[in-house]
């Protein structure tokens, strides 16, 4: 029995003021923290209302009808506008960890007497013919230094390959690296969750509009078991529920990662407290907007535990 197509959906073009009038209702949504001439310029300059919809669900409930219980557009703002913080600090620290992992993979191949650099290259692009076939293809009208990464297509080497190719290649050529040279690699059962909170953070996914955990979705164990060894201030039911949330989880997952790969004191000090301050000031600026919703609450303390314990790692 063939699976049913999805029946798409289409919502009605709407303008700004026709938007608020939809917001009130159609939705039941309020504007008392921001009223509606803010609202609509909101809505004019600074972000659309398909995206701020998306936090609906992550505010309150929704009733047979439609309409949302206690939801005022302020509600909606106020978590865009974290959420663009946090998005902006994530990318940073995954582009950190990027350039750390390049870092240790050309230094272990420079110093493995075993590998010439080459030829690891050479049989990772035979079982991956797509990676080789976007290779040829390499910056070839770009105006910036990549345009002399076509001096090395031909025969790409360790150090130049994996600044040829993208973060999701450059992981998968990473567990091939070690395996291939069965060389033990801590970091290679976390690039899922690196990866998936990169990938969000890098093409502006809304990461706050859930925290409800995913069925079927499993969480890295390792840094499951961590924390619950970690002593970090929550209790074992809490740590295990919000590893379930594909956000938190990734986001443990990430600075566990992180704390143990860079390899600059200066860089993880700077950045770490970067996050706290974060999380200290504009993250609860207005936190009176959430003090009756658990699902934030509770996300909330398990960011913040999660990253006391790894910045004092």
């Amino acid at each position: 029995m063939s699976k049913k197509e999805p029946v798409p959906i289409k919502s009605q073009k709407l303008t700004v003021p026709q938007i608020i009038e939809y917001c009130k209702n159609d939705l039941g949504i309020t504007f008392n923290l921001m009223d509606v001439e803010k609202a609509k310029e909101f809505l004019k300059k600074n972000n659309f209302f398909f995206r701020l919809k998306q936090y609906c669900s992550t505010c309150t409930e929704q009733t047979r009808s439609g309409k949302f219980i206690g939801l005022d557009f302020g509600h909606l703002v106020e978590l865009s506008t974290i959420d663009m913080f946090l998005r902006k600090l994530l990318l940073k620290m995954t582009i950190d960890l990027e350039h750390y992992l390049k870092v240790k993979l050309v230094n272990d191949c420079q110093n493995n007497p075993a590998d010439d650099g080459y030829e690891v290259v050479e049989k990772f692009l035979e079982s991956h013919l797509k990676i080789k076939d976007e290779l040829s293809k390499v910056n070839k009208n770009t105006s910036y230094g990549e345009s002399s990464f076509e001096n090395y297509v031909a025969a790409p080497a360790v150090w130049n390959f994996v600044e040829m190719v993208s973060f999701g290649d450059f992981i998968s050529f990473y567990a091939f690296y070690y395996d291939y040279m069965r060389m033990q690699c801590e970091y290679t059962k976390h690039f899922e969750s690196v990866r998936r909170i990169r990938n969000a953070c890098a093409h502006n996914v809304c990461m706050l509009a859930s925290f409800k955990s995913v069925p079927g979705f499993k969480s890295d164990l390792e840094t499951n078991f961590e924390l619950l060894g970690g002593n970090i201030g929550i209790g074992n039911g809490t740590i295990s529920s919000c590893m379930k949330v594909p956000l938190l989880n990734d986001f443990a997952v990430m600075l566990s990662v992180y704390t143990k790969l860079i390899s600059s004191p200066k860089i993880k000090e700077i950045t770490l407290q970067e996050i706290k301050d974060f999380f200290d000031g504009r993250m609860v600026y207005r936190k009176q907007y959430f003090e009756n919703n658990s699902d934030i609450k509770n996300a909330y303390l398990f960011a913040r535990k999660v990253l006391d314990y790894y910045s004092d790692k």
